[in-house]
Formats: C-alpha cells, sequence, structure tokens
C-alpha cells in the first residue's frame, strides 16, 4: 500500500535496484578481491612488498578521495549518465588492469578503476532514493543495496 498517494511508482523498480546492486557488488567486491592474488602478482611482475601495497591501496586511496566530489558531480549533472560512466571507465581499466605487464602499470589501473568507482558507489544510492518514493519500498531497498554492500566485502577476500 502506497502511504504517500503523491509518490510515483517506478514500473520496474526492483530491475533498477538488481542493476543498482551488481554495480555496487561490483566495484566494492574489487576493493578487496585483488588480495587473493598477491603471491601470483608478486610472482609474475616481480612486484615488491612496496608494490604489492600500491597495488592494493591505489584503487582504495582514489575511490576514496574522489567519492564525495564524484557524488556532487552526479548531483549536478545526472546521477545516471555518471553511473553509466562510471561503469565504462570502470570496466576498460580493468580490461586495461588485466593485461598489466608491470607493477607501475598495474598500480596506475587500479587507480584509473577507483575514478569508475567513485562514479558509480554514491550514484546507486542516489539512483535508488529516486526511483524508490515509497518510504517503506525504499527501506526495503535500502535493505537490499546495505546487504549486497556487506556480501560484496566477505566475497571480496
Amino acid at each position: 500500500m502506497n502511504t504517500h498517494p503523491e509518490a510515483k511508482i517506478h514500473d520496474r523498480r526492483w530491475i533498477i535496484l538488481l542493476v543498482l546492486c551488481i554495480s555496487l557488488f561490483m566495484v566494492v567486491v574489487d576493493n578487496l578481491i585483488i588480495n587473493v592474488a598477491l603471491p601470483t602478482l608478486s610472482r609474475e611482475l616481480g612486484a615488491s612488498t612496496s608494490g604489492l601495497q600500491w597495488i592494493v591501496d591505489s584503487y582504495a586511496l582514489v575511490f576514496s578521495c574522489l567519492l564525495l566530489a564524484f557524488g556532487g558531480l552526479g548531483d549536478r549533472f545526472g546521477r545516471k549518465g555518471a553511473m553509466q560512466v562510471g561503469l565504462v571507465a570502470f570496466m576498460a581499466c580493468s580490461v586495461w588492469a588485466s593485461f598489466a605487464t608491470s607493477t607501475a602499470t598495474l598500480i596506475i589501473a587500479r587507480g584509473a578503476m577507483g575514478i569508475g568507482a567513485a562514479a558509480v558507489f554514491p550514484a546507486t544510492l542516489a539512483i535508488l532514493i529516486d526511483v524508490f518514493r515509497d518510504p517503506i519500498e525504499r527501506a526495503k531497498a535500502i535493505g537490499v543495496w546495505s546487504a549486497v554492500s556487506g556480501m560484496a566485502v566477505a566475497f571480496g577476500p
């Protein structure tokens, strides 16, 4: 039951939530998943301990530094566009990282992935809030969004 009659109900809101959650899962899991590859990266790329730390941290550092700025840009210029551009950048840089043949290249590619992730993450929640106008459904959707974020952290390592 819609307790706010003026709230427009989006017909595809649950499908939109699925897309948002998949996008969220992708950017959150990437923060930690690299940890399982560290021994291989050390061996294959000849990465030092310091290099391995930069490989892990470059993504999180860039992501966290740009998160608020990209949230504001999404609010100003369009959340859907910010998310789409962020996803394309994230995936393109992910492909770039997969072909890295040196520690430096992987560090730069993962930092660039953090740029895309910083555009995607705030857009997912902002779009969710726009799409789910009914407070009860919004609370459920935010619960699902939060659970997916938590699962991504758990699946990452």
